[in-house]
This record gives C-alpha cells, structure tokens and sequence, in this order.
C-alpha cells in the first residue's frame, strides 16, 4: 500500500486521462490496443498500468485478461500487488500489456524484469510509454518540479526500452508513435491539430507524444501438441515472486 501522498498523485493522473489532453492521450492509446490487441493469442493477459479504470485490452480474444493494481479499487484487478514483485510463477502469463508503468514505477528496471520472468517463451510484452523526444516530453521537464503529478514521472525512450527488452531476450516487432500537438487542454485547438496528428500518424513520425512497443519473448522452444489447453495462471508460493534466474543488467 502506498502513503495518502502517493494515492493522491495516483488519484490525480487517473483524473487527468479522462479530461482535456489526457482524455486526447487515451483515445489515441485505446486505438493502438484495439488495432494491436486481437493479433497476439494466448489463455491470460495481464494489465499493469497508470491507472485502475482503464483497461486497453477490450479488443483481446484473451480469454481471461486482468489488471494487477499496487493499490485497490477499479473493475477488472485481480489482485493487489506491487508490480515490481509479481505474485506468479514464471512462463505464466501469455501477454504482459504495460499501460505508462515503466515511467511511474520506483524502479522500472525491476519491473520489466518481472513481467519479462511472467510471461512464457513466445509470449508478448507490450509497452505503451510517454516519449521523452517529443513536445509533451519537452513541457514535462518544468512540470516535474511545479506541475501536475502526471508530470512527475521518468520518461524512458523507445531505444532505451527496446534496449532493456532485448537484454531481456524479447525481439522487437514493431514501434508506433501518435499524439504529436502539444499538451494544451484547449478542445478548439485540439480539434485543429487533429489533422497533423492523423498525418503524422500515417508516416509513424517518431515525435508522438505516446509511443507503442511491441516485443515477442524468444527463448524456450516450441513443443509439439496435439491441441491447446486452457491452463490456469499459477501462484507463486510465497507472497513475493521469486526473482529470475536470468538477471541480466539493464543500464
């Protein structure tokens, strides 16, 4: 559980994606999923994110899709947990979905590492960000320090990310970027700037102010089978998961 300061701050950025800019950052995560979501097969997906009111995977054919919280509260979580000490064994989930986790964990290196250990070989971790090379990132660098708690973040560009994923042998499949105006809540003006967004978009311009990667888990092999089994996602033991042992250094 968190201090009444940080559940504040959690409060506030769940807040600010449902008005104004946020809302405008939403909408255009949401189409990412929809259009990403029904490729990627599996019998559970997890959702660990900025937000327990939000869920991106609607569009799954995922049977069984859940988000883990660090505090309570929102439809859908399964369970409370810290993201960086997931409660599963290993080669247990099929698609790890992360929703601005990275940028607003302790330590997002801890936690990629334990949604790398969960999910099993050929499954998918897919990392929707804030992308520090862009105008949002830019406004970002004051409102640390003054603004909104949504500012109050680690930024982790693409490269970086992509970096961290192959030490972690996970391949990269594709990099998407949209929302490339800047951070107004002005809806006459964000109305106008829609058209360069959609432009931008067609081309994946890397200076969107949100960006998606999707990366495929490579190591274990394939074993034949005569046909799939639904398989329930299994609980470590102890309350806290235990730590891979493939623990490369991320820097």
């Amino acid at each position: 559980m968190t201090d009444s300061a940080d559940l504040s701050d959690i409060l506030a950025r769940e807040d600010w994606l449902e008005r104004g800019f946020g809302a405008e950052i939403l909408a255009a995560e949401r189409a990412l999923a929809a259009a990403k979501m029904p490729g990627l097969f599996g019998f559970h997906l997890m959702q660990l994110g900025i937000s327990r009111r939000v869920s991106l995977y609607e569009e799954s054919v995922v049977r069984h899709r859940f988000r883990i919280s660090a505090e309570p509260g929102g439809d859908g979580c399964m369970a409370v947990a810290a993201p960086e000490s997931l409660p599963f064994e290993a080669d247990s989930i099929d698609v790890a979905l992360l929703h601005h986790a990275l940028e607003y964990s302790p330590d997002p290196h801890q936690l990629l590492r334990e949604a790398a250990r969960v999910v099993v070989p050929h499954g998918h971790i897919v990392v929707i960000g804030f992308n520090p090379w862009s105008l949002f990132g830019l406004c970002s660098l004051p409102g640390r320090f003054l603004g909104h708690p949504v500012w109050r973040s680690r930024l982790l560009g693409v490269r970086r990310v992509c970096d961290w994923l192959k030490l972690l042998d996970f391949a990269i499949d594709d990099v998407q970027y949209r929302v490339f105006s800047p951070p107004v809540d002005n809806e006459r003006v964000l109305r106008k700037l829609r058209a360069i967004d959609e432009g931008a978009a067609r081309w994946n311009l890397p200076g969107g102010a949100v960006y998606m990667v999707h990366a495929r888990k490579q190591q274990g092999v394939i074993t034949p089978s005569r046909g799939l089994r639904w398989r329930a996602p299994r609980f470590a033991a102890v309350p806290l998961a235990t730590p891979s042992t493939r623990n490369p250094t991320l820097h």
